[in-house]
């Protein structure tokens, strides 16, 4: 019988009780193990969940929720989906089959001397709406890293190249936020962003045994994004509070305005010209977007003169963000966010403004062009930098990428390159993120200060939702080597039970009016859309199909956001659509799909009314987004606020008669509410620190407080060698 298979570049040794990919061993748990080899050797049978019970847990009682976690877990190590199988297919209510046709294998040759392969990490992806990855591994002495994916001239099945760890070296130690480093043309000294003195200003610090931090700013603007001029003279930045790109002589002095508009400057290789984005700041967590639909790409000269369009939002679709020029100066490299399949890192031609992918994937962040122009590193917001070689004369991806990993820190952003090329200088951020709960008395005044009701190590716990008797929160948590989860606890915080099953992505909880069930969305199953639990019984039902809404003739785009009603009776349902991924609302009958298109382009992030006569949305201008509400009969929009910053709105008052909001001014998210009538607005909590950010206020049914997300991030700077 045979002991060794292999199937496209997997091959799996049961002898060695090994599972390897390209020649990478794979780390595998021995049921996930155990699983895979009971399967690929009966292909295209039915393993009934009974048959795999009783081979993988003889005489041992198990739930289902023990077989989901498992498939999940080898899901993730072959890089598969339930939705789109290629290796292991779902057969509802029955069991699991293998669909993947698989090769008796060849002894493989002795390993050469001084070779080594670690056990490694794999990714996957988060559902939309959710700016992350999520990482499924060891951290061990010997950390490696592979991905999945593909450069876009790359075959299926290119192979992902892997090179022993290094550790990294730590610069800073403030307890506080470090980041958006930038290392001088000389390598004598590094400028970053830090919080320590309650406000982002740039700091300096000289790279020499001893050398000490000093401030460059401190006008408490909110200045972020430093980058020095070629020759050390100066350093660009963007300033959160006055809005634009700045510079400011490097041993300190008063700075001026050279654009105002625009963030993340980048300095062309002989000075002359300064490259940007034309959003501005919006997030600091360690997977935050850099930027939305409609920021593109402008370069200027270093005076503020003479500034030009680079990037179309047409090509790509999304937001263009973080630009890095060539050392040739003839390329600019890019992320792009929002822009769904287009989501990745591209490079431009700054003679023509063509631009094309070389890496389309989510969670690419940051990038910046090797010393030789041979390839771009981006930041991955894990533990891991990606190498993304190119041709340097076409500027077009021409290998694998390469993932490298980063041992000791929990994500990475911000990546300079230090003068002779041989390190990469980088922010090691981390997140506490964390249900809170804010009482009201009557009228919507607060009662007290928040407290939090979550206090654990999950990656984020989030989308929380107040049952319609005020007794229990649902709410969406992500924890390690995990994809997102539905969970419930009691309005206090107390006994938290997890509701759906380790196999899917599941996030953005709703209640239904009688608090039996709760909606959530997923893409991640055979079926992928609007889902309900029971929280009882822990039965789910399909409310609504995803594929349904991406193909009915009558929307335009791919989806981006959808919201059922208070009754789940209806559904708003957001679409991103082409050329330049702006949003159009829609609204429709849950039962009969029958589309109907309300309000104007570039409102999104819906949410209906109680009476279900009204959705406050998100509107889209320029680098600010503000608060609307649509009316549902007519489809007029009203728009609420105008000031510069982030609104995001989120929930109603019971009443109807008021909308709680997130917003950011001058870099410091709070909560505030909003009279739908007047327009008058009503602070619910100070302004925080800017390293933290609230997210999502959810008004109780009951009228007597909100839960929010409350995110805290934190990093210092750091270094690594890539030669």
């Amino acid at each position: 019988m045979a002991t060794r298979y292999q199937w496209d570049d997997f091959v799996l040794d049961l002898d060695s009780y090994r599972l390897e990919r390209a020649g990478v061993p794979l780390s595998l748990e021995p049921k996930v193990f155990n699983l895979l080899a009971l399967m690929v050797q009966r292909p295209g049978h039915l393993f009934t969940k009974q048959e795999i019970f009783e081979a993988l847990w003889p005489d041992t009682a198990v739930t289902d929720h023990a077989l989901t976690r498992v498939v999940a877990q080898l899901r993730r190590a072959l890089g598969d989906e339930a939705r789109e199988a290629r290796y292991l297919e779902t057969v509802p209510t029955r069991g699991y089959r293998w669909i993947k046709e698989v090769e008796e294998a060849h002894e493989a040759p002795t390993e050469a001397p001084g070779t080594r392969h670690e056990a490694p990490i794999i990714m996957a992806t988060r559902a939309p709406g959710l700016a992350a990855a999520f990482v499924l591994g060891l951290v061990t002495l010997g950390f490696l890293a592979w991905a999945q994916g593909r450069a876009p001239a790359a075959a299926d099945d290119t192979r992902v190249g892997s090179r022993d760890p290094k550790w990294p070296v730590q610069l800073t130690t403030f307890a506080g936020l470090d980041m958006h480093p930038a290392m001088s043309p000389q390598g004598d000294a590094i400028a970053f962003v830090s919080d320590r003195s309650g406000s982002f200003e740039i700091y300096v610090r000289g790279l020499s045994g001893g050398a000490g931090e000093v401030p460059l700013t401190s006008d408490g603007a909110q200045n972020l994004h430093p980058v020095w001029s070629p020759d050390g003279r100066f350093l660009a930045y963007h300033s959160n509070r006055h809005g634009g790109i700045w510079v400011i002589p490097a041993r300190g002095g008063t700075p001026r305005q050279v654009s105002p508009i625009g963030a993340r400057p980048a300095w062309s290789p002989d000075g002359a010209r300064i490259a940007f984005q034309t959003d501005e700041f919006g997030d600091i967590a360690p997977n935050g977007y850099s930027a939305q639909a409609g920021s593109t790409i402008w370069i200027a000269n270093a005076d503020g003169t003479n500034a030009r369009e680079l990037t179309k939002p047409t090509r790509p679709m999304g937001g263009h963000a973080s630009p890095a020029w060539s050392h040739s100066g003839r390329f600019i490299a890019f992320s792009v966010f929002d822009g769904g399949e287009e989501n990745g890192v591209w490079i431009a031609s700054t003679e023509t403004g063509d631009a094309w992918p070389i890496e389309l994937r989510t969670n690419m962040y940051d990038p910046v062009f090797a010393q030789d122009d041979s390839s771009v590193f981006a930041a991955g917001a894990e533990a891991l930098i990606t190498r993304l070689p190119v041709d340097q004369q076409s500027g077009k991806p021409n290998a694998a990428r390469e993932v490298i990993p980063i041992a000791g820190v929990p994500g990475v952003r911000g990546l300079s390159l230090s003068p002779d090329g041989r390190r990469l200088a980088f922010a090691g951020m981390s997140l506490d993120s964390q249900v809170w709960s804010l009482e009201l008395a009557k009228g919507g005044a607060p009662a007290g200060v928040p407290r939090p009701l979550t206090s654990d190590t999950s990656r984020r716990n989030s989308l929380a939702v107040i049952s319609p008797n005020g007794g229990k929160i649902a709410y969406m948590s992500i924890r390690q080597g995990e994809l997102p989860n539905v969970w419930l606890m009691n309005v206090d915080g107390t006994h938290p039970v997890q509701l759906t099953s380790n196999e899917s992505a599941e996030h953005k909880p709703s209640w239904f009016p009688d608090g039996s069930r709760v909606s959530y969305l997923t893409k991640g199953r055979q079926v992928g859309g609007l889902w309900s639990v029971d929280i009882t019984t822990r039965r789910e039902q399909l409310l609504f199909d995803i594929a349904g809404a991406d193909n009915f003739p009558k929307l335009a785009g791919r989806l981006a956001e959808l919201d059922p009603s208070p009754s789940v009776k209806q559904l708003a349902i957001s679409m991103r659509t082409p050329p330049t991924g702006q949003r159009l609302l829609y609204v429709s009958p849950m039962e009969t799909f029958q589309p109907r298109r309300i309000g104007p382009p570039g409102a999104g992030y819906p949410s209906w009314s109680p009476d279900e006569r009204q959705i406050a949305v998100e509107i889209k201008e320029g680098s600010s987004t503000h608060a609307g509400v649509i009316d549902v009969a007519t489809g007029a929009m009203k728009q609420l606020t105008k000031e510069r910053g982030h609104t995001w709105v989120r929930s109603w008052s019971p009443d109807g008669r008021r909308i709680v909001l997130a917003v950011m001014r001058d870099g410091r998210w709070s909560l505030r509410w909003i009279d739908v009538a007047s327009g008058a607005e009503h602070a619910l909590t100070p302004a925080y620190p800017p390293s933290a950010y609230l997210r999502y206020p959810e008004w109780s049914p009951q009228d007597d407080r909100i839960v929010f997300e409350r995110g805290v991030t934190r990093g210092n700077i750091w270094t690594i060698a890539i030669d």
